[in-house]
């Protein structure tokens, strides 16, 4: 990713050849496994399955409803029911999937071209961090809006000299954003403040019309968060904020180390080594450069992305009921250091071979995400073996093996390689219940402050849209804190009709788990299914 001839006024058909190389090579993994191993991912699935069809399917419409209203964070259910509506399900997931993935790639190598006129090949170096530690937790809205601020920034600064025009459009595109995700759209008004500062910094006197240019278009934005559920302040959710900073913030850093290693998030697929070694070639080529005055920065896009990674240290974890707040911060920060430098490899050789060791690593993160996802693919074809026998309408009660009560434990790490290939790929399997079985699953996203989607009665009576999947112990001895997020778990015997336990090889009697409650139907990798004995 390096050359002699770094840096090009014109685009060479060998840099469009190795942008779409890259490009579609990101989107192999997507296209590797038809439900990728995201945290996330097959409960935004659902929902959107939901969105499509509940007018048109009896069995979806006894359970759910559609409310719209002004929410942010909704940009897939306001566009993908459209796709599901004419293609297959999962098919549109991938398109959304591979949307995720291009938008901050393209919006990267974008941005840095409006920023220093010239093709470089160093922006395509964004491709080692397009499969992030967010993307795996399947936060898709999240990715979509971050790539869009990137290239609506880079539209702004090729807009200079047409004020008001771009002024307009960019209020289009903060709207566009405001729907994607908040803290998209706070990364965007930070991308246009940074590259109007040089000009605001230039002034010699009092300026309103220069000073007002990057904040115009974020006046309907700000007006529609203050008409959104989310921005209601309550007891409850102040609440939130201390138990967020008192149980998130300082016990996840003294705990797990999740804040340093959140400074790597950018990185963080599921081999440590290979993270590092890509981490260490990006730093060491941008550190090389500086110190051998062959490095072109951006300053006021430099320090907005010093700004992200200073304030990261003091953000919570969990703000207003979200989780993985401050886990966003440095990969904001490492698509715009990215877009904000122009290292320069003036050696052809030395340019080749760092080409080939760029290339090497890449190509071996993106083998190694193939092979582990379509593995877990399999798993999930017998997954969705084990839950054919639940009908339409029926109720499941998801457990979990229990957790190590040891809470240091590193497979109690969040952000631990175990956790993403065990935890994460299948804690939002059940999701399928919905899907495939048109059955309820109590934890289905359906927050009506986040999502357009609301249960119904009598379903809604144990619905928990941002609940926790409760333990294996939880079905006898449920402790305050899991009836407190899971309140069904008193009466469940009597409200559910089936009981769906995950990574059955995790717990020693799931074969014979109560058998005096329990009847065992099926088991496989991912699941054991149970009867309820009424």
């Amino acid at each position: 990713m390096s050359d002699v001839r770094y840096e090009t006024a014109r685009p060479t058909t060998s840099w469009w050849a190795a942008f779409l190389l890259v490009g579609l090579a990101l989107l192999i993994p997507i296209f590797s496994a038809q439900i990728p191993p995201l945290l996330d991912y097959p409960n935004h699935l659902a929902r959107m399955d939901i969105l499509a069809h509940v007018s048109d399917d009896q069995a979806l419409a006894r359970m759910y409803r559609v409310e719209w209203g002004i929410v942010p964070n909704i940009g897939i259910d306001l566009v993908m029911p459209l796709f599901v509506r004419v293609m297959p399900l999962f098919a549109a997931g991938k398109i959304f999937l591979g949307l995720a993935i291009l938008l901050p790639f393209a919006g990267t190598v974008t941005l840095h071209y409006a920023v220093f006129r010239r093709r470089s090949y160093w922006p395509l170096a964004a491709a080692f961090i397009v499969y992030n530690r967010l993307f795996f937790l399947g936060f898709i809205n999240f990715e979509i809006g971050i790539g869009l601020a990137l290239i609506a920034a880079a539209v702004w600064q090729l807009m200079k000299g047409r004020p008001k025009l771009r002024v307009a459009v960019a209020t289009i595109w903060a709207i566009a954003i405001f729907f994607c995700h908040l803290l998209a759209l706070a990364y965007y008004a930070l991308l246009l403040i940074s590259l109007e500062l040089p000009a605001i910094w230039k002034l010699r006197s009092l300026n309103i019309k220069v000073i007002s240019a990057p904040l115009v278009p974020f006046v309907i934005p700000t007006l529609l968060y203050l008409r959104a559920p989310i921005s209601e302040g309550d007891s409850e959710a102040a609440g939130g904020f201390v138990d967020g900073i008192r149980h998130y913030y300082w016990a996840l850093i003294a705990e797990h180390g999740l804040k340093p290693l959140g400074l790597f998030g950018a990185f963080l697929t599921y081999d440590r080594l290979l993270d590092a070694a890509a981490a260490i070639m990006i730093v060491a080529i941008t550190v090389a450069c500086a110190a051998m005055q062959s490095l072109r920065a951006i300053p006021f896009l430099l320090a907005a992305a010093i700004l992200l990674l200073a304030v990261y240290p003091f953000v919570p974890f969990v703000l207003m009921k979200t989780a993985w707040i401050d886990q966003r911060l440095p990969v904001m920060a490492s698509f715009l250091l990215i877009a904000a430098v122009a290292p320069r490899v003036r050696r052809k050789r030395l340019g080749a071979a760092l080409a080939i060791v760029c290339a090497t690593i890449f190509l071996w993160r993106e083998i190694k995400i193939v092979l582990i996802w379509t593995d877990h693919d399999r798993a999930v074809t017998e997954f969705r073996k084990n839950i054919s026998f639940v009908s339409a309408n029926e109720r499941v009660l998801v457990v979990r093996p229990n957790l190590n009560p040891d809470r240091t434990a590193p497979s109690n790490n969040p952000d631990s390689v175990t956790e993403m290939l065990e935890n994460d790929a299948s804690m939002h399997l059940p999701a399928l219940l919905v899907i495939d079985r048109r059955a309820f699953w109590p934890l289905l996203f359906t927050a009506i402050a986040k999502q357009p989607v609301a249960v119904v009665p009598p379903y809604n009576a144990i619905s928990m849209p941002e609940g926790i999947t409760p333990q294996v112990k939880d079905l006898t001895h449920p402790s305050p804190a899991a009836l407190e997020a899971a309140p069904y778990l008193k009466d469940w015997p009597y409200t559910f009709d089936w009981v769906l336990l995950l990574r059955p090889a995790a717990v020693p009697d799931a074969d014979t788990l109560l058998p005096e409650r329990l009847m065992l139907v099926d088991r496989g990798r991912l699941g054991a299914l149970y009867k309820v004995r009424k």
